[in-house]
């Protein structure tokens, strides 16, 4: 597996900025977080800037393509915000690869606690040609 780069915005421990995001992963891969969001940040006062939530949803799936062992972008993303995510609540994040063919990728991923689902993603991720 390939070192983690440690200036990503979400999970590189050397951006000043950045949120550095700890992932796990479980014995199928998937990708997990766990993680409270300060008021840096808000989108609008004591909530979660959905493109924030957006972010950690790309990343937690893109996680779950590298525990693979595979190097993909993302192609596109589909975000659905199920409820406001509040500042300062602990949430999770769980990534996954549904499928994956020569260099198609579909994953899925959630952030949620124990009552609640706040936003939910579908993503393609394609796998660069050989240059």
């Amino acid at each position: 597996m390939k070192k983690e780069y440690q200036n990503c915005f979400v999970c590189g421990k050397d951006n000043p900025i950045g949120m550095k995001v700890d992932f796990s992963y479980d014995d199928e891969g998937t990708a997990n977080a766990e993680l409270k969001l300060s008021e840096l940040f808000e989108g609008y006062p004591k909530v979660i800037h959905g493109g924030i939530l957006s972010a950690l949803l790309d990343e937690v799936m893109a996680k779950a393509v590298i525990h693979q062992g595979k190097i993909a972008f993302t192609a596109k993303l589909n975000v659905i915000f199920r409820k406001p995510l509040a500042s300062d609540s602990l949430v999770m994040l769980r990534g996954t690869v549904v499928s994956a063919k020569t260099r198609t990728i579909l994953t899925e991923a959630r952030i949620y606690d124990a009552t609640a689902v706040y936003a939910e993603a579908e993503a393609v991720f394609i796998v660069p040609k050989e240059q």
